[in-house]
């Protein structure tokens, strides 16, 4: 890689942290603790199971995608963590998914724009799922600012209409960080 080609320089950096800012944001505000029950809507690749894993000791993390690609991925790239019993994954969407009989401490998704549309029947279920005084938190990356904030502004209305308590925390321009919490 010729020093003189910033692009490709700068490709080259970007290519060695595999974990986006926005994985990064994630860990730092979600209460996590090690034996909690964790669930990922829309896990993808699977890297924030990992890293919620890392964290947990007796609890767990189900990670749920409609793309059975992606959760064979997920499946792989933790898999030590899935022989130790700390992640599950399925294939399914949040609607119809099999989430297991036990109710859950935190759910999060990143970038799962499903949250400031119409998401009646999935909001319905995860504030049946989650134990009282439990919370969803709702992380999204945008590329503008205004995107962000119309996010932040339709998932909280969404929220509260399902009766969820809801706050934004603060976060960069270009994202949005929105939290219901299920009373109790």
């Amino acid at each position: 890689m010729p020093r003189d080609n910033p692009k490709a320089l700068h490709d080259a950096r970007m290519s060695t942290d595999p974990v986006a800012p926005r994985f990064h944001q994630a860990m730092e505000v979600l209460p996590l603790a090690p034996a909690l029950r964790v669930l990922e809507v829309g896990c993808g690749h699977g890297i924030a199971l990992g890293l919620v894993a890392s964290r947990l000791r007796d609890g767990c993390v189900l990670g749920i995608d409609r793309s059975e690609k992606m959760v064979a991925q997920a499946l792989r790239r933790n898999a030590d963590a899935v022989l130790g019993g700390r992640v599950l994954a399925r294939t399914g969407t949040l609607a119809e998914v099999d989430l297991g009989r036990e109710a859950f401490d935190v759910a999060f998704a990143i970038n799962v724009s499903l949250f400031a549309d119409d998401a009646n029947v999935e909001l319905s279920r995860l504030r049946e799922r989650l134990r009282p005084g439990g919370s969803l938190f709702l992380f999204h990356e945008a590329p503008v600012a205004a995107h962000a904030k119309r996010f932040a502004t339709q998932a909280s209305r969404n929220l509260e209409a399902h009766g969820f308590t809801v706050r934004v925390l603060p976060a960069a321009p270009s994202r949005a960080c929105v939290v219901g919490q299920v009373p109790g």
